[in-house]
């Protein structure tokens, strides 16, 4: 947007921050510029004529007056209120272009600031003496509608702070007539505001609330179904089947919260409180501690005239949400809780637990976190996407590849010598310091010998020269001779102690400390001991399902690169350890087998990587003579592996007799009557078909999925698979 030219001069328009930062202003402009500041508080004023009055009158002061100036930028402030302080930030402002105009202030930049009334600045008292302070310091002149006002001076100082305070009141006054107007308001019934609740409408007068007829029998629907025993999901699905429109309009498909709040809601029974604060700027909680507040009971329309039927949907809601908050509470007994998700979507799997067949299963549900929306934000899961898998085989798997990994990582066990090593030198640290000190203290002995030994000789020249007698020699040599003696008695001491520090320093194998700390992580037998363990090293654990070879793959993550691992020699007993992978792929799992293997060999402690339920299928220990190429072959053992895949050898029979049957009849009129589904529906209720599990009605969508569900049954299993013959070894075996 090009500038304004008004007069010679050019007159810069700013309305937002973003319009701000793409106008470039720089600071030499700002320099020779004056500023008019406008600001209005609501979205009525925006419209209106409000700012532009005050740009105008702002445009008319500075032209009029014998200010020099090159630019005039107004910054329109709009729809926002006056009394909006932040101590908290920098310059206590919570007006993004007022807060400009300061920071511009501070660098000397803005010499000229006009404003239409002190209200225009601030309300707030305690904003008003930082903006003034502000001006002040920096020598700004200030301008309010047609004056120039010296901030400095004493009276005009004080007249401002004043008209300030009368600004604050009068705007506080404000409030509180505009609190008891909404309070009167409320009094006669009338809705607070914002969106009226599903199932009400607006009136013809200003608040007035009346009864969608539309939507209130839906509303008295869902509260008979709930009551009648359906789930909030079943809500959700006849609420999208009927196209009813959730209250919000941006929303496609009803929330689950939504409803929730609905069947809690008096105001189908005719009854709604609403607390109204009566203090400004603090919150409702706040105001109701320090009993600020008024509570005003309305009456409206009655949607639900049963009060019976209310009353026991609270009752049931009450059970549910019981229900919810105790599994919210329950803490997770499972190793790999909250790390392991499903490889297809990503999404977190859960347990799926049978106490009748004491079987537990990690499953996907993605179905339980999709049904209720009609987009795709996640990845499509669910059947022929993913399965179920047994928690014990996956728990065992991933435990013994941890522990696997763990050992041999080149990393790991570097860091354990790192945080071992220093406190053994520590403790090696004072011993080798002793034998220092005795080894000095042997020098100084044998020094002292040395010596002695010196003046030995000497005295014997003395005696030969006469210059000592021979008794005097001989009581100085036997003092000298002594004085050897001791000084060798505690140099053999010393010695001897030198000899038994020596045997209490042992030396330290850092690697038998690591086997025995892998040994002790090994004999792990608490849950909470392996999860804590796993959670050390294991970022996270991703399921996925081949459905064509029927069996999972792990990729364990790592959140350090410790997967094969490697060292190189970089000179004599100095390596180099180098990064691994952070994923170790576990393939071809088949549970169900793996399961059965573990009950079988419940004492086993590991499971082998290879996942194999025949560990030998050959005996390959035959003799073969050396020179057996002149020998008779006696036998011959041909070893190679089949690979039939087929879809035949499980779930098979997975339909009862009565599912069997279903199908096939629900088949038999849509492919070779061509009925639709809605008119099958009719057809089977009235011959007395219902549900498997529920007995209920077999509406015209569970046909459908009967359909679909058993079209896709068929293919999996009608499908066929070349076979293979791979591996294949030849073993002779030579007579004598």
């Amino acid at each position: 947007m090009g500038n304004l030219v008004k007069k010679g001069k050019n007159i810069i328009v700013v309305r937002s921050m973003k319009d701000y930062i793409n106008r470039e202003i720089s600071d030499e402009q700002f320099k020779k510029s004056v500023i008019v500041y406008c600001r209005v508080s609501t979205k009525g004023q925006i419209d209106g004529s409000s700012l532009d009055t005050q740009q105008r009158i702002g445009e008319e002061y500075f032209f009029k007056s014998k200010t020099k100036f090159e630019n005039l930028i107004v910054f329109r402030e709009e729809g926002k209120s006056g009394d909006d302080f932040d101590i908290s930030s920098n310059m206590g402002v919570m007006r993004e272009l007022l807060g400009v105009i300061l920071y511009k202030v501070e660098k000397s930049l803005i010499k000229h600031l006009w404003v239409y009334d002190s209200s225009r600045l601030s309300r707030s008292t305690e904003l008003s003496s930082i903006i003034y302070k502000t001006l002040g310091e920096n020598e700004c002149d200030f301008y309010i509608n047609n004056e120039k006002k010296n901030i400095n001076d004493l009276d005009s100082g004080l007249m401002l702070k004043i008209l300030t305070i009368f600004d604050e009141y009068e705007n506080n006054k404000r409030f509180q007539k505009s609190t008891l107007g909404k309070i009167e308001h409320l009094k006669k019934n009338k809705w607070y505001g914002g969106n009226y609740p599903f199932g009400f409408q607006r009136g013809k007068e200003s608040g007035e609330i009346i009864i969608n007829n539309y939507e209130s029998k839906y509303v008295r629907k869902i509260f008979k179904l709930f009551n009648s025993g359906n789930s909030i999901k079943d809500l959700i699905i006849f609420l999208n089947v009927e196209n009813v429109k959730p209250p919000k309009s941006d929303k496609t498909v009803w929330n689950e919260g939504t409803l929730r709040n609905m069947l809690r809601n008096e105001i189908y029974i005719g009854k709604f409180k609403v607390v109204q604060k009566l203090i400004k700027h603090k919150s409702k909680e706040y105001c109701i501690e320090k009993d600020m507040v008024v509570e005003v009971n309305q009456r409206f329309p009655i949607i639900i005239r049963d009060t019976k039927l209310f009353n026991d949907v609270q009752l049931k809601m009450e059970k549910d949400n019981s229900k919810i908050n105790k599994n919210r509470n329950i803490i997770s007994p499972y190793l790999l809780s909250g790390i392991i998700y499903c490889g297809n979507c990503g999404n977190s799997m859960k347990i799926n637990s049978n106490k009748t067949l004491n079987i537990k299963k990690y499953w996907c549900n993605f179905s339980e976190k999709n049904w209720k929306y009609i987009d795709n934000r996640y990845n499509k899961c669910g059947k022929g996407s993913t399965k179920q898998i047994d928690v014990r085989v996956v728990d065992n798997l991933i435990w013994n590849e941890v522990l696997d990994t763990f050992k041999n990582s080149y990393i790991i066990k570097e860091q354990f010598k790192n945080s071992v090593l220093p406190n053994r030198l520590k403790d090696r640290e004072e011993p080798v310091n002793q034998i220092k000190s005795y080894n000095k203290s042997i020098s100084i002995y044998k020094k002292k010998i040395k010596k002695l030994k010196f003046n030995k000789i000497e005295f014997l020249r003395q005696k030969l020269t006469l210059k000592i007698s021979e008794v005097d020699y001989l009581s100085l040599v036997k003092s000298i001779d002594e004085e050897i003696d001791f000084n060798n008695t505690r140099i053999v001491e010393k010695n001897s102690e030198i000899e038994v520090t020596k045997n209490g320093i042992v030396w330290y194998d850092w690697l038998e400390d690591f086997d025995k700390y892998y040994n002790q992580i090994k004999s792990y037998n608490t849950i909470e001991d392996k999860k804590k363990f796993i959670n050390q090293f294991v970022e996270k654990i991703s399921v996925f399902w081949d459905n064509i070879s029927n069996t999972h793959k792990l990729v364990v993550t790592f959140n350090i690169q410790i997967v094969k691992d490697t060292r190189i020699k970089k000179e004599k007993y100095v390596f180099k350890v180098l990064n691994g992978q952070n994923d170790k792929v576990i393939n071809d799992i088949n549970s169900q087998k793996i399961r059965k293997q573990l009950k079988h060999f419940s004492n086993t402690k590991t499971l082998l990587s290879n996942h194999s339920t025949v560990t030998e299928c050959f005996d390959n220990n035959e003799n073969v003579p050396k020179n057996s190429n002149q020998n008779e072959v006696e036998k011959i053992n041909v070893e190679f592996d089949l690979i039939i895949r087929t879809s035949k050898l499980t779930k098979t029979t997975h339909y009862t007799t009565y599912q069997q049957k279903l199908y096939r009849l629900i088949k038999f009129l849509k492919e070779k009557r061509g009925i639709g589904y809605r008119r099958i529906s009719h057809i089977l209720t009235e011959k007395g078909y219902r549900s498997v599990r529920t007995k209920s009605v077999l509406k015209n969508n569970y046909i459908y999925s009967i359909y679909k569900k058993g079209k896709i049954r068929e293919e999996r299993i009608e499908r066929s698979f070349d076979s293979k013959i791979d591996n294949l070894n030849y073993t002779f075996r030579y007579s004598n």
